[in-house]
């Protein structure tokens, strides 16, 4: 069986009477260590990145871009600069700064940090980008320094981070913007090479030259085999006019294959190795959709690369002017108060810490008594 625990003295007064006793000279113990206990004053700062430039569309120029652009900018700004912030070589410089081996009475440089971030915290709100350190200490001067101080230094680190990332993305870019001018020059060779082998100037306007061309021909070609049917019809065939119409009928007819035929005529290249085509300013008819097909191919292809290249360029400028720009790279919101209450120790919390406490060891005290009482 389970032993049952006996609560026979809650009904004892004089067991009542010393258990609040008891609680009240523990809670009046708390109290008073509230109020003597050295005090520690703390006090915070909030840090606001500073809006840097989008990088826009340098995603179309490459992974590698995105990395090295990794303290460029965005909604990750604030855990960066709270990295920043915690990292050696802040933290460091403000023990240095500060002497904090001596006032921690650290034995180690890994002591001193320690004992640093017992007494600081820092933490990032990533819904409004912001970042707040916080510091204690028995000096509300020395509090409001050694945040100042944090601030100062970790800009400067984050800035000199900031100016060496820029720097990389300069010189991934120079030679991103050299492949990318060399692409977009080969597809203007390109195209430029297509215009001069189909002789295009205006596709769109030639093509309807042409169809309009070959329209008028095939109408002249229809009245000229009516005019030649009617002669035959009422004259003989030696006749004159009836050769004169089948003469004309030939020229039009090779004409007409002319302005049709799809086959390039085989002509030798020029000097300058270009092979010309058709003579004449107008494709053949049937080869138009053809050649507007590889012509807006070549286009597009012109196009993304003088596009690419343009968004390189822009983006190289703005890399330069991130990488030649000395301002900070977060602002303060809220510069570190000088606290004028402290944050503990607390002498209610304390005396409500002693009182149960008190109230606690005195139950144990009279609950142990009437035990050992109750005993045969």
């Amino acid at each position: 069986m389970l032993p049952t625990l006996d609560l026979s003295f809650l009904r004892n007064r004089n067991a009542l009477r010393r258990i609040g006793l008891v609680t009240l000279a523990a809670a009046v113990a708390g109290g008073a260590w509230g109020k003597l206990s050295p005090k520690w004053y703390r006090s915070a700062l909030t840090v606001v990145p500073t809006k840097a430039p989008s990088p826009g569309p340098s995603t179309l120029l490459g992974g590698e871009l995105g990395a090295l652009a990794a303290f460029g900018g965005g909604s990750s700004d604030g855990a960066r600069i709270a990295a920043v912030l915690e990292g050696t070589a802040v933290t460091d410089a403000v023990i240095g700064k500060f002497d904090l081996r001596k006032r921690y009475d650290a034995t180690s440089q890994e002591a001193a940090r320690e004992a640093l971030w017992r007494h600081c915290s820092v933490k990032s709100v990533p819904k409004p980008n912001l970042v707040q350190l916080s510091c204690e200490d028995r000096d509300p001067r020395f509090v409001q320094e050694l945040l100042t101080f944090f601030a100062q230094h970790g800009n400067e680190v984050f800035r000199r981070v900031s100016v060496s990332s820029a720097s990389e993305e300069v010189r991934f870019l120079e030679r991103r913007v050299v492949e990318l001018r060399r692409q977009a020059d080969e597809a203007a060779v390109r195209m430029r090479d297509f215009q001069e082998q189909h002789q295009i100037v205006d596709l769109e306007s030639q093509a309807k030259a042409l169809v309009n061309s070959v329209a008028t021909l095939q109408g002249q070609r229809i009245a000229k085999q009516m005019e030649l049917e009617f002669a035959r019809a009422y004259s003989s065939r030696d006749e004159a006019t009836a050769r004169q119409l089948e003469s004309q009928l030939s020229v039009m007819d090779e004409k007409m294959r002319d302005l049709e035929d799809a086959r390039e005529a085989a002509l030798p290249p020029t000097s300058g190795g270009a092979r010309k085509g058709r003579p004449g300013m107008f494709p053949a008819a049937t080869a138009v959709p053809r050649v507007r097909a590889e012509m807006e191919s070549l286009y597009r292809d012109r196009k993304v690369a003088e596009t690419t290249l343009v968004f390189a360029l822009d983006r190289l400028e703005s890399a330069r002017a991130a990488e030649a720009r000395d301002v900070s790279t977060f602002q303060v919101l809220d510069p570190p108060p000088l606290p004028t209450r402290k944050s503990r120790p607390s002498a209610t919390m304390d005396a409500a810490l002693g009182a149960i406490l008190g109230l606690l060891l005195a139950a144990l005290v009279e609950l142990r008594r009437g035990l050992r009482e109750g005993r045969p």
